[in-house]
């Protein structure tokens, strides 16, 4: 009888012997009295786990090979997958041992510089790293052999879902046929799929997600495109109401002192209606009404409801508020000016409230509805009902 053939270690050159595992599952390990080396510290588990990937790979069609170094001893892997028309090759890696996400990716990236792309597999539920690199989770299944049960998903309805559970060979004849493809998901995922950063996916999933961005993309730049003609339009309206109020000052400026500082009243009440109606609704939560005329009840101001109850006052006339003081005193006075508020301040009760606005374009007050008519809507495109009052409220 012949002696049997040596066996040694790729690795380490120690002599090695067969052996079967408690399923029944034959491998190789090292003899007694074996030195120092990175296979013979590998565990049971990680030892059939790759002996599994290899009977897989081979089911599926391909040449495996266990522990491949790569180029220069850049890389080792597992198991080396290669098509036997040599026209492409993948690593597969059994991977249960605790790793950082920054090492397995150093590693995937190690492989795929030399045109070796990698799938990494494991049994641990939803390790740190996984996603993060091309992997999936296997699980053992009735009657012998491994399924895949995380890993694979499906785009539908502008989101990624899980996709199906497959036996192990059966997901490496589509990784090896490329009817699936590790892909960087971008669009949202459907539970119970987590948000994993890479996915399997057969490829038309990555088109259809890629289309899908691009028509939500087109989408949004429609609707931003809309919103800036909708400002657009409503800045050529307020120029063009001032260009009316300005022509409308022009033609009476001409008639004497009094009339010319009536004018500048209504220009600056007119000025200060956007800022007085913003103030107000930034102060209250609460989208007043302004009136459309000085009223002689609030010293020639114009008026600001909340409601129906007086909450301020633009711009009323210094020379009158005496008068009606107890009636401001409970008001907010609005002014376009330090002097202007000095004025008015000399004329009303102590502690008066008065603010200095800028100027800017005016809100647009809500018109008077006919009795009995509901309320219309604030006309500026701001959300909210502004409601006039229907009577001149006690002072």
């Amino acid at each position: 009888m012949r002696p049997p053939a040596p066996l040694t270690c790729d690795e380490c050159r120690h002599s090695m012997h067969a052996k079967r595992s408690p399923s029944g599952l034959r491998f190789f390990a090292h003899a007694p009295g074996a030195p120092e080396c990175a296979l013979a510290g590998e565990t049971l588990a990680h030892h059939l786990l790759k002996l599994e990937l290899a009977a897989a790979a081979r089911d599926a069609g391909a040449h495996a090979e266990l522990e491949v170094r790569g180029p220069e001893g850049a890389w080792r892997a597992d198991v080396l997958a290669s098509d036997p028309a040599e026209a492409w090759q993948v690593a597969l890696e059994a991977q249960l041992s605790p790793i950082t996400p920054d090492d397995i990716v150093a590693r995937t990236e190690r492989m795929q510089a030399d045109g070796v792309p990698s799938v990494w597999i494991s049994d641990r539920y939803r390790p740190r790293w996984f996603g993060r690199v091309p992997s999936v989770r296997v699980k053992a299944v009735d009657g012998g052999g491994l399924a895949v049960v995380e890993g694979l998903a499906k785009f539908s309805g502008g989101q990624w879902e899980m996709g199906p559970q497959v036996p192990l060979a059966e997901f490496l004849r589509w990784v090896f046929t490329a009817r699936v493809v590790s892909h960087l998901r971008r669009a949202p995922v459907r539970s119970p799929l987590q948000a994993r950063r890479s996915v399997w996916t057969a490829p038309q999933y990555a088109q259809q997600e890629a289309a899908h961005l691009e028509a939500e993309e087109r989408r949004k730049r429609l609707e931003q495109e809309e919103k800036r003609r909708l400002r657009e339009e409503e800045q050529i309206r307020w120029e063009q109401l001032q260009d009316h109020r300005r022509e409308d000052r022009k033609r009476t400026t001409e008639r004497g002192d009094h009339e010319a500082a009536i004018q500048a009243l209504l220009e600056r009440q007119v000025a200060l209606e956007k800022p007085a109606f913003e103030f107000v609704r930034r102060e209250t939560g609460v989208h007043p009404f302004i009136e459309d005329d000085a009223v002689v009840e609030f010293a020639m101001g114009v008026p600001v409801y909340i409601g129906m109850a007086p909450y301020a006052v633009i711009c009323p006339v210094a020379s009158r508020v005496p008068a009606v003081r107890n009636r401001l005193a409970a008001l907010v006075v609005f002014v376009a000016s330090e002097k202007e508020r000095r004025r008015i301040a000399a004329q009303a009760r102590p502690g008066q409230r008065i603010e200095v606005l800028k100027g800017g374009p005016a809100a647009v007050p809500s018109p008077r509805p006919p009795t009995g008519q509901a309320p219309l809507p604030c006309p500026d495109g701001i959300e909210g009902t502004s409601i006039p009052p229907t009577a001149t409220p006690p002072g």
